[in-house]
Formats: structure tokens, C-alpha cells, sequence
């Protein structure tokens, strides 16, 4: 939907760089905000181990036309013992020095999940939409590949189909978010989608899997804090750049007390989000800052940049107030060799 983002083109232009060195020259056969399994403590193993299972089981459930018997996916979820799972994750401790395995456990319990877990509770309460299965679908297929990102050794065989060469377009982010009608537990947005590029994205899955982490996490943000249920997404093309760029752009609009906290946190440096460690709440809810910080090294890793820190610094990543706009923005090589 062309010309409904709501800065202008000049203005998105001037948000960072256009030219954006491609320093990576190994194929993107893993994501450097991922470890393995055998790093997590052993009880931890076991529960990320059952939400996987669980999942492929939902995942497996539909058929080829993204529909599944409503009353069998209800009965998944007794079976499974679902509730209690999602219970045992949302109490897990995080390691207060690890900060790799912290953003690795935030992905692991956030991406689609959280979005999943609200579309199945209201599956259960009979307060759902015809389009709401097709909605756990994606979500549920979005989190199994997240959780492979996450942790490659998790399912060995499926993550060597990840890294497959396999073209994967623009037209699969906008399956998810064109439209679409997004629910966390703290806080629901319509999210409209401005696409001026509608090619290839990424060669293989796994790279693929790396950006859906870096839009989750940006979505998620902005859903959280939109005081207007809204949030746009422009997806624009950069062909100056030594290898051509996307810049994906995530704007929601905040009030004057949020707007404050920024201020009063950054100054005008809202850039330095990215570095993680501020969680703005009116609410109470705590956190713990990754989502961004973990956008920051997910695009430094596909531009083969040394740090999250790298990125932010050279403008692969960013954001800034924009009226009583929130704009927040990261880059991706196109299809990246």
C-alpha cells in the first residue's frame, strides 16, 4: 500500500545513511545473537525442548490451506499442557552477565509468542475472527524459525533446510503484518504496511528468520507504546549502498509522557535505545531493554559490522522523534551473498 507511511520520502531518506559499507563476506549460515542449546541450563533445556515440540505439533496440525479444526487445536492445548508452559517461561530468570543468552531467552519467549499465545487464549474464549487461524498459523510457523535462529542445534535437520538456498520475498513479510490486526497481552495494534520494494529479500531461511527477529522486535516495541492502536511499517529501497539495502521503517505515535521520558533519558540520541538497558512502562510492566539492543546486532551481523554498537554508530540502526511520531529504523542487504 504505496504512500500511506507517514513521513515523506525526503524525510525517510534523511533518517541515516544511504551508502552503507557491506563489510560480511561469508554466507549467512547463522545469527550472531544465537548459541546452543547445551548453553542453557539443563532445566531450561527441557522447557524450551517442550515449547518447540509443542509448537511443531500446533504447526503440523493445518493443512495445506493454513486451516486446522478449531476444536483439535483446543484439545492440542489441553493435551500439552500449554497454559502451564507458558507459565514456566514467562518466570524464567535471566542471567544478569549474559547478555547473549539473555537476548537469545527474549526471543526464545518473545518474537511471535507472545502475539500466539493472545490469539489462542482468545481462541479458547470463543472471541476470534475467521482470518484469526490463518493468524496462528504464521505466527506459530514465525516462532519455530525464530527458535531455530535462536538456537541452530535445537532441530539439526530443519536448520540445515534453513540454510538451504532458497529465494524468500518481500511478498512473506507482508502475508503477516499488511493489515493485520496485531494482539500482545500489553497492547493491540492495526499495523499498515507501505512497500516500495517487492522482490527478493533474502537467499536462505536462516537469513530470512534474522530479519523476522529484527520486525518482531521493532513491532512489539511500537505496539506496546502506539497511544493510537496504530503502527506503520515503510519498507523502502536503498540502491546506493555497496550492496542494495532495505530500510525498514517503524513509526507508532506517543504521548507527551513518554515523549519526556525520552527526552529526559537520551536527549535527542534516541539512537542509543538500541543499546539496550531502558524499558519505558506507565504501567508497571517490567523489562529489561533487549528487544532493540538485539536489533542492533542482528543487523550488524548481516553487514558483518563488529558489534550492535557498530551499527548504531554508522546508522544501520536508529531512531528519533518525528512530530509526536516514535520512527524507528534498521537496514538489510537484499538477498546478501
Amino acid at each position: 500500500m504505496a504512500g500511506v507511511f507517514p513521513l515523506s520520502d525526503d524525510t525517510v531518506k534523511a533518517l541515516a545513511p544511504c551508502n552503507l559499507p557491506f563489510l560480511r563476506r561469508d554466507p549467512f549460515v547463522r545469527s550472531g545473537s544465537s548459541i546452543s542449546i547445551s548453553e542453557l541450563p539443563p532445566s531450561l533445556q527441557d522447557l524450551v525442548r517442550r515449547l518447540y515440540d509443542t509448537l511443531l505439533r500446533i504447526y503440523s496440525s493445518f493443512d495445506q490451506k493454513r486451516y486446522v479444526e478449531h476444536g483439535h487445536l483446543l484439545h492440542l492445548l489441553s493435551e500439552t499442557g500449554w497454559h502451564d508452559l507458558l507459565n514456566e517461561l514467562r518466570n524464567i530468570s535471566l542471567e544478569p552477565r549474559d547478555e547473549r543468552l539473555n537476548q537469545v531467552i527474549h526471543d526464545v519467549r518473545g518474537g511471535s509468542l507472545q502475539a500466539l499465545g493472545l490469539q489462542l487464549q482468545l481462541l479458547e474464549l470463543t472471541q476470534y475472527q475467521p482470518v484469526d487461524t490463518e493468524r496462528i498459523y504464521l505466527l506459530t510457523r514465525d516462532h519455530l524459525k525464530i527458535m531455530r535462529n535462536c538456537l541452530p542445534d535445537l532441530d539439526p535437520v530443519r536448520t540445515a533446510r534453513d540454510i538451504e538456498l532458497r529465494e524468500h520475498g518481500v511478498d512473506l513479510l507482508l502475508e503477516k503484518w499488511q493489515q493485520a490486526d496485531y494482539r500482545l497481552p500489553d497492547g493491540t495494534a492495526s499495523v499498515i504496511v507501505d512497500a516500495r520494494y517487492n522482490g527478493v529479500v533474502a537467499d536462505r531461511c536462516v537469513e530470512f528468520s534474522a530479519l523476522d527477529r529484527v520486525l518482531y522486535n521493532l513491532v512489539n516495541n511500537a505496539t506496546r507504546h502506539s497511544v493510537d492502536q496504530r503502527v506503520m511499517i515503510g519498507i523502502f529501497p536503498l540502491f546506493e549502498c555497496e550492496l542494495p539495502s532495505l530500510r525498514l521503517v517503524v513509526a507508532n505515535r506517543i504521548d507527551p509522557v513518554q515523549h519526556a521520558a525520552l527526552v529526559q533519558r537520551f536527549g535527542q540520541q534516541w539512537s542509543d535505545l538500541f543499546r539496550g538497558g531502558f524499558t519505558f512502562s506507565s504501567g508497571g510492566q517490567e523489562g529489561h531493554g533487549f528487544g532493540l539492543a538485539i536489533c542492533a546486532e542482528l543487523v550488524a551481523n548481516a553487514y558483518g559490522l563488529s558489534n550492535g554498537a557498530a551499527a548504531i554508530n554508522g546508522g544501520y540502526v536508529g531512531a528519533r522523534p518525528h512530530g509526536d511520531l516514535f520512527v524507528a529504523w534498521a537496514h538489510w542487504p537484499i538477498a546478501a551473498p
